[in-house]
């Protein structure tokens, strides 16, 4: 079984939510469900979750640290519980405001 996972970005700022797409996963015999997990730094954020048939879905109420990497993988099983290669994606969220330097920039029109 083989599917890209679909990023809509590298990078968000709400530090609460993950929400993950996929679609395209391939199998001889019938797909049953999607699973996924979330880690960052080796480290299991959620463990291995089941998506039912759905080609996306959201976690809700997480606590993700702003500059962490966090990886969501998704697997799909087979009729025959036997489960696809793990596909991946990660992201970094950035939830904290920028720092002010206290530089002054000038923008003139040419």
């Amino acid at each position: 079984m083989t599917a890209p996972l679909s990023a809509q970005s590298s990078a968000q700022s709400n530090a609460s939510i993950l929400q993950m797409e996929w679609n395209n996963f391939k199998d001889p015999s019938e797909i049953t469900s999607y699973r996924y997990r979330i880690q960052s730094n080796g480290d299991i954020v959620v463990d291995w979750t089941d998506a039912g048939l759905k080609d996306m879905c959201s976690n809700e109420h997480l606590k993700l640290t702003s500059g962490e990497t966090y990886t969501a993988e998704i697997q799909a099983v087979n009729g025959g519980g036997f489960a696809s290669s793990v596909v991946k994606s990660s992201l970094i969220v950035a939830s904290e405001p920028p720092a002010l330097t206290g530089v002054l920039y000038r923008i003139s029109s040419f």
